[in-house]
């Protein structure tokens, strides 16, 4: 099991979710420049809306430009964001 790392890796929500939702749609076509986790590996991702909000989600697959995430991740808060927040990459 390892965390995986991309550079400039970032895209925004192609649709809203839900504080609760475990799937994020990502633009499309801009779901490649994240990793592909397999195998227990897995890799961090911040959300964050227009209000400069965060939450740190654990991705633990990605299907094209579907991630299937765990939620409210490091101490951060499970929030709803809508079409157009950004996703990104960050160390």
């Amino acid at each position: 099991m390892a965390i995986l790392f991309a550079n400039n890796a970032y895209s925004t929500l192609a649709s809203g979710i839900s504080d609760s939702a475990t799937s994020i749609t990502l633009t499309t076509g801009e779901g490649a420049r994240f990793p592909t986790p397999t195998g227990g590996d897995y890799f961090l991702a911040t959300l964050i809306d227009s209000s400069n909000n965060l939450e740190i989600v654990k991705c633990t697959t990605r299907s094209t430009d579907v991630l299937t995430v765990v939620r409210a991740q490091e101490s951060t808060t499970a929030r709803a964001y809508t079409t157009g927040d950004r996703i990104e990459l960050r160390i």
